[in-house]
């Protein structure tokens, strides 16, 4: 039976503001005492969740009370905090997790097999009939100027094996440069966009990247098996493209669970011996060659289930286009899963977001959303970007 979403706002966000608790705080090694980042941090026995920044910090928000908080790492031992009566502000230390390290073996046609293997049954055990509730941010530079930033709260509805989904947005925000042009020529090289935020799913769910790599002839792997004391064991593949291969390729590196052979965690990116290769399309009225490539997805096995955590995108890349603009970009995006609800929902599809970027649904929030609900905290280089952005 299908369940039909209704959406108040004014009823929600009175709600939220009477039964809302949220608490910050900052994740360390407990060892070098540096911030970690990408920590998965959830509330125990929910849904809820986001992850730490590049400087440690998270906000952890929820409309109803809890207590206990999980921390998890694929380097860290996993924490479990109880919140004291009253705390709102805390510091968390991780211990390193200590593995058994297994000697390296190149074996390039039976690692291509079992990284194969990780691949289907990855896309196979994850959830489809599913709505991820997902903070998205997106920033945008030109000719190594930032030029526009955008962030929401977004509902992607999977309905279809491959991840795609339909794009709802909640809310959201956009800013600029405030003394960016206005013509034509300007408003033609902001609507240009080589990443789909209705992709951003997608993307991590189908693998494409890691399954194009796989068809290829042009890479060897690496496999390493890293098991803790408490018999948990992972497989490390490293991707290593052939350095005669005189074509653009990529380099990462993918883990996944030994036991049920389901992917934790990619990092995928241009190979750097590689970059003087890199792919240059020349067509009728655009010219694109792309530099830079990088994505990161992490993933989590929660009991019987498995789910996208994150996923992570940047590009620098040379356009000219029709003559219009003649420039380089940089896209980056970051997706954080915060909540999620299994089933069949009826969405109005004619409210779903339709254009590739989601700075071009402007500015469009009953609160600050950025302030107020799960999100990836700014670090203190990006506050100081977003600050000469308006």
């Amino acid at each position: 039976m299908k369940k039909t979403l209704t959406f108040c706002l004014l009823f929600v966000s009175v709600l939220s503001f009477a039964t809302e608790r949220i608490v910050t705080g900052v994740i360390k090694d407990a060892t070098t005492l540096l911030p970690i980042e990408s920590v998965s941090v959830s509330v125990e026995n929910s849904n809820l969740g986001t992850i730490s920044n590049s400087e440690g910090k998270f906000r952890l928000v929820s409309s109803g009370d809890f207590n206990t908080i999980k921390f998890s790492h694929l380097n860290y031992q996993i924490y479990t905090h109880v919140l004291k009566s009253g705390e709102i502000e805390f510091e968390v230390f991780l211990e390193p997790r200590t593995f058994q390290l297994s000697e390296i073996v190149v074996r390039s046609k039976p690692v291509k097999e079992l990284l194969s293997d990780a691949v289907k049954s990855s896309k196979e055990k994850l959830e489809k009939s599913i709505v991820l509730n997902a903070y998205y941010r997106e920033f945008v530079k030109v000719n190594e100027e930032y030029t526009s930033f955008s962030d929401g709260l977004l509902d992607y509805n999977i309905k279809r094996k491959s991840g795609a989904s339909d794009l709802y947005v909640n809310q959201c925000r956009a800013v600029k440069l405030t003394d960016a042009p206005t013509d034509e020529k300007e408003k033609k090289r902001e609507s240009f966009y080589l990443y789909d935020v209705r992709d951003a799913v997608a993307e991590a769910y189908n693998f494409k990247n890691i399954n194009r790599i796989l068809k290829s002839k042009s890479y060897d792997f690496e496999i390493e098996t890293k098991a803790d004391d408490k018999g948990n064991s992972i497989e490390i593949v490293t991707i290593l493209p052939k350095e005669d291969v005189e074509i653009h390729l990529y380099t990462g590196t993918v883990v996944f669970d030994t036991k049920t052979k389901l992917i934790l965690e990619m990092d995928i990116r241009k190979s750097p011996k590689h970059k003087i290769y890199a792919l240059d399309v020349d067509i009728v009225f655009l010219r694109f060659k792309i530099y830079e490539e990088d994505r990161k997805a992490s993933y989590r096995i929660d009991g019987d289930k498995y789910l996208l955590v994150y996923n992570q995108n940047k590009l620098n890349a040379y356009i000219n286009f029709k003559g219009d603009f003649d420039d380089t970009f940089e896209f980056m995006s970051d997706m954080v899963v915060s909540d999620y609800k299994e089933g069949e929902f009826d969405f109005d599809r004619s409210k779903r977001h339709k254009e590739r970027s989601l700075f071009s649904a402007g500015n469009h929030f009953t609160e600050e959303f950025w302030k107020t609900k799960n999100s990836i905290l700014l670090n203190e280089e990006e506050e100081k970007i977003l600050s000469k952005l308006n």
